[in-house]
């Protein structure tokens, strides 16, 4: 599989057709709101922080693929 591009996972993110045709449709990739809001502090702090309640796995599958084309460790707490 290619290095996917850091505009692509935002576009998948947000529902939109990427350029490289990542994602799969099996597996949900579009964010909301709240995704939205962990997802950004997780690119800022290196590492994505799963609340308590849980999140739906949108956010590790985005979260994932952009440590992929940011050549970082994918980390969660």
């Amino acid at each position: 599989m290619p290095k996917p591009d850091k505009n692509d996972i935002e576009r998948l993110s947000r529902g939109e057709s990427t350029r490289g045709k990542i994602g799969n449709r099996g597996v949900g990739h579009r964010l909301t709101q709240k995704e939205r809001i962990l997802f950004e502090a997780a690119k800022r702090q290196g590492f994505l922080k799963i609340p308590v309640a849980g999140i739906r796995k949108n956010v590790i599958n985005i979260y994932r693929l952009w440590c992929q084309a940011s050549d970082r460790e994918f980390t969660t707490r």
